[in-house]
């Protein structure tokens, strides 16, 4: 399961749970090392106490007197801390003897979170475990200042935040599945700990349909009416309905699959739940009305930056839950994710004509889109997708027109016009910012909305303006162009 393990341990109850579960954890596995760490801090209070000297009663201020109470503060913090320290590792040292594990304990001088992270980097933990508070916890405190940090911090291993003891009690362990490969590695986490336990496991996918709708109204509220008939809401809400609402319900179902497919191989049941919302507060909700002791997520999802240090949803998780969560890191473990492909949902081929269609569906919504045409050719007993059945989803959409293509309706899901072949690509296209204060996300949506669109210099698009288009204005937008924000 887990080779090495480092326990941060500082005597509160937190600590003494999180020392509890290292423990079952190792006893489970056949050659996990522990590490208990305990970091203490003399040098700050040398420091401070140097600070304070000045302020001390005119009977102290003498050189001798200063200096006899130096040397006994010096005694009383450097050495207190240090058998501090050994007290707080010596009962987890003793338990692990006495069960037979391999232990070291640790006990660093220095700022705790930042030695305590040098101390991860040194020793390279697969699982480092943290109680998600210490002795200076607050009522309205929602996560220890440590576990925060430690949280913040891109570390390689895995991360157990420890808010309570592990029970369960029948109670299932909530695994959060987003189709990513780090969702699937996270999950046969949630097995090891499932058998530690002997335990259920719930796994649920959280797919967030209301943003659109919010969306919807915002563009509303900026759009002048004869923009607003140019967007054709009518239109978009039925995009919203059909394709992202069911199409994401049916992506993330499909990733459920996959999980439990995965988890029958392993002889594990696994309970498969989609949920609607937004992705941090469903899973605390489940995990909530589960009661269950044990969230398990990726550090990071699907939509992944490389800037970021851990994805929003599971950081809000780790913030807010009311249980222990299981933090996990992608890793080298091999994860073999089925193809669930069948004779009925094998991709069917597309004729060239309606594959250069479907090029122009925004790149967001392009395959839930294609699925979605493909099960309209099954439906219809078509063998290949042909331009007509496009055609024929475009119009179900409120985009009828011409026959002869799809049209070039504006700010439609499918765009496809029969001049963008003598319209030159843009390269780059510049944007400016009309309304200072509107929210930053109407990039999201702007991005979205001119992928196959022929922009012109000084046209208004949402919140933005188009400044500059290289190398010529008007040109057309592709995924390929560059798009800059002044």
């Amino acid at each position: 399961m887990y080779n090495k393990i480092l326990i941060a341990l500082d005597g509160s109850i937190y600590s003494e749970i999180a020392g509890d579960i290292a423990l079952k954890i190792a006893e489970n596995s056949q050659s996990s090392q522990l590490y208990g760490c305990h970091v203490y801090t003399s040098k700050m209070h040398k420091s401070r106490f140097a600070e304070m000297e000045s302020g001390l009663p005119e009977t102290y201020q003498t050189e001798e007197k200063l200096d006899y109470l130096r040397d006994t503060h010096e005694d009383l913090i450097t050495d207190g801390m240090e058998l501090i320290s050994d007290a707080y590792l010596s009962s987890f040292v003793k338990k692990a003897i006495e069960k037979n594990l391999k232990v070291d304990g640790i006990t660093p001088e220095g700022r705790n979170y930042s030695k305590l992270i040098e101390i991860i980097k040194q020793i390279k933990p697969d699982l480092t475990i943290l109680g998600g508070w210490g002795h200076g916890k607050e009522e309205i405190q929602i996560l220890g200042s440590l576990t925060q940090r430690i949280l913040l911090h891109n570390i390689k291993s895995d991360l157990l935040i420890v808010k309570k003891p592990m029970v369960f009690k029948y109670n299932p362990i909530v695994i959060g599945i987003d189709g990513s490969k780090t969702s699937y590695v996270a999950l046969t986490r949630a097995f090891d700990f499932s058998k530690i336990y002997n335990t259920s496991i719930d796994a649920i996918a959280v797919y967030d349909p209301y943003f659109h709708t919010g969306v919807f109204k915002t563009i509303a509220d900026v759009l002048p009416i004869e923009a607003q008939k140019k967007f054709n809401f009518t239109a978009q809400e039925k995009i919203h309905d059909e394709i992202i609402d069911k199409g994401l319900e049916k992506l993330y179902l499909e990733g459920l699959k996959k999980a439990q497919v995965i988890a029958t191989s392993e002889n594990i049941p696994l309970n498969i739940n989609v949920l609607a919302g937004k992705v941090y507060t469903k899973i605390i909700e489940y995990s909530n009305l589960k009661n269950s002791d044990l969230i398990v997520l990726g550090r990071w999802g699907l939509h992944r930056e490389d800037i970021s240090l851990i994805g929003s949803h599971v950081f809000n998780c780790a913030m807010l839950c009311k249980s222990n969560i299981l933090i996990v890191n992608p890793s080298e473990l091999k994860v073999n994710i089925p193809d669930l492909r069948t004779s009925d949902n094998i991709p069917i081929k597309w004729k060239p004509e309606a594959e250069k269609m479907a090029e122009k569906i925004p790149s967001f919504v392009r395959n839930m889109a294609k699925n979605m045409i493909e099960d309209y050719a099954r439906e219809k007993g078509f063998s290949e997708v042909i331009p007509e059945l496009v055609e024929d989803i475009a119009n179900k959409f409120g985009m009828e027109g011409n026959q002869d293509s799809i049209g070039d309706i504006q700010n439609n899901i499918i765009k496809v016009s029969r001049d963008t072949d003598q319209i030159p690509k843009a390269e780059e296209v510049t944007f400016f910012k009309t309304k200072k204060f509107a929210p930053n996300f109407h990039k999201n949506i702007l991005k979205s909305k001119i992928i196959g669109e022929i922009l012109e210099e000084d046209q208004n698009i949402l919140v933005y303006k188009v400044k500059k288009i290289l190398p010529q204005s008007p040109a057309l937008v592709t995924e390929d162009t560059r798009l800059e924000f002044s």
